[in-house]
């Protein structure tokens, strides 16, 4: 009995952990075949740089979430060259997700388009690895002819001239605005000023105070602004009408004059009035210098008492006689005449002016040009391309050269106890600090050969440079041959170099190139500088050393 229900028990736990198995491999199977992942391409064989299209299709439920990859090197070692929108199909309760790609590959030979992870609920899931083969394009050498690689052509610049019609329309421009500004809106505010000064100057003063009610100043809590306005009317009327100078006088020294009318019998006016235009001056006073703000009450206050002062002050002003206005008229022309005296020599200083800058713009322009041409501050990048060059014959040995311009001559090597030296060295040079350019042309000839290579020559020239106060400087060696057979050493590269003419001893970053020629008992050094990664410089530099004709050479051309 007791091994009956042994087995029974043992028999019990089989079918236990066979159902729990069961289970798992049924929900495993549920889960995988509810999600399914796939990659298809167009082409398994493609061309060189040609795109193939990769698909990535998904099965999923509506409610989950897919992440495809995006990273460029998820396809590596192909390129992925775009990245398409997501197509999305619902069957049923399910969504059909395709994302496609275009890849490629630029070299040729077999690859594999990776295992792409795609993430399903946070869960990965992989494609299969595809083969992609990638050819070669076949070119036809028998019926595609072969050609050399073009040299490099020079081409002139082209004489556009549109922005000289560009400077006529914009000059025409600028004279129709000075023309409507100074004959329109000047002559338009003359107007209406001379039209003010026309009205006599106690109706002008009202008229002015009705026009500073009617402005913005106080809405906008300009006080200073309104304060200068409202001093400015009753100072012009005092200056007009009691003939003081009132608008260049301080408070105290316009209160003093007034007084000062008063006690000599010319004005009868008020204490009381006097002493109410002199609150309102040091209000105002306070308000323009001090940034005082007062109350509306008080603005309100002042505004007023000016308007009685200048009634107060009319009314106070004796009846002029007739002889009094002669006088006043005749002052009144001498005003006027002064002021167009004032307005001559204006006219006169302004005209002197004119010539005095359009005369030092020509002397200016002169002196640019004679020291460009004396080569004391040289010429522009531009004029040493697009001027005319010429071939000058430099030394004994004739070495024949093209340069923008001719270089000058310098001072040969001597010796201090006069003996004669070995060898004659000839130096020609130019240097413009407007590009900036140099060239350099050292012709030696020894009346014995010594034994120097041209390998000592050009540690030579980087000795010097140093001892010139370069720095940081970068040498490389090279042979050289022209495309005319011209052979020689060629040492180049950048540093830092000392401008020998700035007056403070400025560096400037620069390239270099110095050539070497050895011809009979005789070694051409040509030196060229430039700033360093200028294309013009170089350009420079390519032309210089294209047009290089040695004696040698000249004489193989005659025979």
């Amino acid at each position: 009995m007791n091994k009956k229900s042994q087995n029974s028990s043992q028999y019990t736990s089989f079918l236990r952990m066979n159902g729990f198995w069961m289970l798992f491999f049924f929900l495993f199977t549920t889960i995988a075949l509810a999600q399914k992942v796939e990659a298809i391409v167009d082409s398994t064989q493609i061309k060189i740089g040609e795109e193939i299209k990769l698909s990535l299709l998904v099965e999923a439920d509506t409610t989950a979430t897919v992440v495809f990859p995006e990273a460029n090197n998820s396809f590596l070692p192909l390129e992925l060259l775009e990245a398409y929108e997501t197509d999305t199909v619902k069957q049923d309760a399910k969504y059909s997700l395709i994302k496609k790609y275009g890849v490629t590959q630029f070299d040729s030979g077999t690859y594999f388009i990776p295992k792409q992870k795609i993430l399903i609920n946070n869960k990965p899931f992989f494609t299969d690895s595809i083969r992609i083969a990638v050819a070669d394009v076949v070119v036809d050498t028998l019926k595609q002819k072969m050609f050399d690689i073009k040299k490099i052509t020079a081409v002139e610049k082209g004489s556009s001239t549109w922005w000289i019609y560009l400077l006529i329309v914009l000059g025409l421009l600028a004279l129709f605005a000075a023309y409507f500004y100074f004959f329109v809106f000047q002559l338009k505010e003359k107007k209406k000023k001379k039209k003010k000064a026309e009205i006599p100057p106690y109706d002008r003063a009202l008229l002015q105070l009705n026009e500073l009610d009617k402005s913005k100043l106080l809405l906008n809590s300009e006080y200073k602004g309104y304060y200068s306005e409202l001093t400015n009317i009753v100072r012009q009327y005092i200056e007009e009408e009691v003939r003081i100078d009132a608008l260049e006088s301080t408070t105290a020294e316009l209160i003093h004059k007034i007084e000062a009318q008063k006690d000599a019998g010319y004005l009868d006016l008020k204490d009381e009035t006097i002493k109410n235009l002199k609150n309102v001056l040091q209000t105002a006073d306070l308000v323009k210098f001090a940034k005082s703000k007062p109350d509306d009450n008080i603005i309100k206050a002042d505004r007023n008492l000016v308007e009685n002062i200048v009634v107060e002050t009319k009314e106070a002003i004796p009846e002029i006689s007739e002889e009094e206005l002669r006088k006043d008229e005749e002052y009144k022309l001498k005003l006027i005449e002064e002021q167009r005296k004032k307005q001559r020599f204006r006219n006169t200083v302004i005209g002197v002016v004119a010539m005095i800058i359009a005369f030092g713009g020509l002397i200016g322009y002169a002196t640019l040009e004679y020291v460009k041409e004396n080569t004391y501050v040289g010429h522009s990048m531009g004029d040493l391309l697009e001027d005319e060059w010429t071939t000058s014959k430099y030394g004994t040995s004739d070495f024949t050269i093209s340069t923008p311009i001719v270089l000058t001559r310098m001072t040969p090597l001597k010796r201090k106890d006069s003996v004669p030296l070995p060898f004659e060295t000839d130096i020609y040079s130019y240097q413009s600090h407007l590009a900036p350019f140099s060239v350099d042309l050292e012709i030696t000839t020894f009346k014995q050969k010594p034994e120097i290579t041209l390998d000592d020559i050009a540690e030579k020239i980087l000795k010097k440079f140093e001892e010139d106060g370069a720095k940081n400087l970068i040498s490389k060696y090279d042979e050289y041959e022209s495309s005319t057979g011209i052979k020689g050493f060629k040492v180049f590269g950048t540093g830092t170099f000392v401008d020998d003419l700035s007056p403070f001893s400025s560096t400037q970053d620069r390239a270099y190139e110095a050539y070497i020629f050895e011809e009979g008992r005789g070694i051409q050094v040509l030196i060229m500088m430039y700033a360093e990664d200028d294309e013009d410089g170089k350009t420079l530099a390519d032309r210089i050393l294209s047009s290089i004709t040695l004696i040698e050479e000249e004489k193989g051309n005659d025979r």
